[in-house]
């Protein structure tokens, strides 16, 4: 990830923000309460145990983050985050499956992947960044997501002999030509900001 973006637009990526709300979506229950009280007191969590209570969710609150299992019965995650993408939903969003992040991760609209079993210090982490960027510029937002599919990526192919050179290859390239165009931008809000400041003198 490149550090100058990241200090260029950082601002405070620390929980708690208890104004913000996070959905946990997994029909492992156990596991979805565990991540809500994980997360309680940080910010407020709701949690939904089928895909058609986590629509229901979404179409009554406004979700800042939607932590997403992948295998779901009836609708998969990926139906899921189409449904939710298709009208016009956007919240940060992160999945957190035990399915292996394959090939198809560059399609997928994803913020952040995570593997199963993941700890506490992971899950807070991840939100906490999600959250962040949140805030971030559109074009800053495509990058970080980019970064974190390829780091997801790289780890497994050292912890599991991930082999998918090509796909690997197709991110990376996909990564720095996303890193330009948010360096782009912030160049843009960095003069725009110039700018407001000088006319208000």
């Amino acid at each position: 990830m490149n550090p100058e973006i990241v200090s260029r637009c950082r601002v405070d990526d620390q929980l708690p923000h208890r104004d913000a709300t996070v959905l946990v979506v997994d029909d492992d229950e156990a596991l979805a309460d565990t991540f809500a009280l994980w997360l309680e007191d940080l910010v407020d969590v709701r949690t939904a145990y089928a895909t058609d209570d986590a629509l229901d969710v979404l179409a009554d609150a406004t979700v800042d983050v939607v932590l997403l299992d992948r295998r779901m019965p009836t609708m998969s995650g990926d139906e899921l985050l189409a449904v939710l993408r298709d009208r016009g939903d956007d919240p940060r969003v992160a999945m957190v499956s035990a399915i292996e992040p394959i090939g198809d991760l560059l399609e997928l609209p994803v913020d952040d992947y995570l593997v199963k079993p993941v700890d506490r210090d992971a899950l807070v982490s991840t939100v906490s960044n999600l959250l962040w960027r949140a805030g971030q510029p559109p074009a800053v937002r495509e990058y970080l997501a980019l970064e974190a599919k390829l780091a997801t990526l790289e780890g497994r192919t050292e912890s599991h002999g991930f082999d998918d050179a090509e796909a690997l290859a197709t991110l990376r390239d996909h990564a720095a030509r996303a890193r330009e165009r948010a360096r782009a931008a912030l160049e843009r809000d960095h003069s725009d900001d110039d700018h407001t400041a000088t006319d208000a003198t």
